[in-house]
């Protein structure tokens, strides 16, 4: 999608980390921006400071684990600015909680915004914009956790991000079947300074071999733009965005492990053998 300025973004988990950093880079590519957060005072918070910017946002409490609060959310958005052209399903929420535990509630809450909330907002947005026959484009935001490995202490994170992968292949298969201008595409950020991403996590996740490097919400909200203007459908850093976007900030260290892990788990399951190469 090379035209944004003028059109309009609706962005979920918008409140702060990521969703409020890509909102503001859109915003400033010209983008009337929507920014979605269950928490009222956060969205509202975010409004102000990007208005303050001079910048058109729209903030509107919303939780997108609600299929009703999606479709008041895109009533808002159609209503006021008259169609969404970038649809980013970015809210989510980490999930630590052991698969031996009787304990239930963690996991409803998490798919309920990780898996549940993607796919209500498809429902929500995407039939209007398919109708609207304008281009339009739907990210969903996975996670390392989704693609590299599983962080099976984090079960519930993991599977909802793993899941979030498979809903968004569908949707491209979807849209491709009835000729819409509309594309399906995957975010998979770095690990990112965020409510869920800070240094303790890095070394942790050091310690467990992985050779991440934490990075920023902004730089995230780059490596967006960069796939929203390049079409990919998975947007992750490769050696040429870790370049030509981020001076190298992630080591060559890291895409060597990166490279060996998605390997060795294409390996495992064509030989049958153990997952612990990729269990973080």
């Amino acid at each position: 999608m090379e035209q944004l300025s003028g059109r309009t973004a609706v962005v979920t988990g918008g409140g702060n980390g990521i969703g409020l950093a890509t909102g503001r880079r859109l915003a400033r590519e010209g983008m009337r921006v929507v920014l979605a957060d269950r928490d009222a005072e956060a969205v509202g918070a975010a409004e102000a400071e990007l208005r303050g910017e001079g910048l058109e946002v729209t903030g509107v409490p919303a939780d997108v684990s609600d299929p009703d609060a999606n479709q008041r959310l895109a009533d808002v958005a159609f209503e006021t600015y008259g169609g969404v052209h970038v649809l980013h399903l970015n809210a989510g929420i980490g999930g630590t909680q052991p698969l031996l535990d009787p304990e239930t509630k963690t996991w409803e809450r998490v798919v309920g915004v990780n898996l549940l909330g993607v796919v209500w907002g498809i429902k929500a947005f995407v039939p209007r914009m398919v109708a609207s026959g304008e281009e339009g484009l739907v990210i969903a935001t996975s996670s390392g956790a989704g693609a590299e490995g599983t962080s099976y202490r984090s079960a519930p994170y993991a599977a909802t991000k793993n899941a979030v992968v498979s809903v968004m292949e569908a949707l491209y298969g979807e849209l491709k079947d009835v000729g819409a201008a509309v594309r399906a595409a995957v975010l998979f950020p770095p690990l990112t300074e965020s409510s869920m991403g800070n240094p303790r996590v890095e070394a942790w996740l050091r310690d467990n071999g992985v050779p991440t490097t934490l990075m920023q919400p902004a730089d995230v909200a780059e490596l967006l733009l960069d796939g929203i203007r390049n079409e990919r459908f998975y947007i992750r850093i490769g050696e040429k965005q870790n370049e030509g976007l981020f001076d190298g900030a992630l080591s060559a260290e890291y895409f060597a492990w990166n490279e060996g892990v998605i390997r060795g788990r294409a390996e495992a399951q064509l030989a049958d053998t153990s997952p612990d190469g990729h269990l973080w």
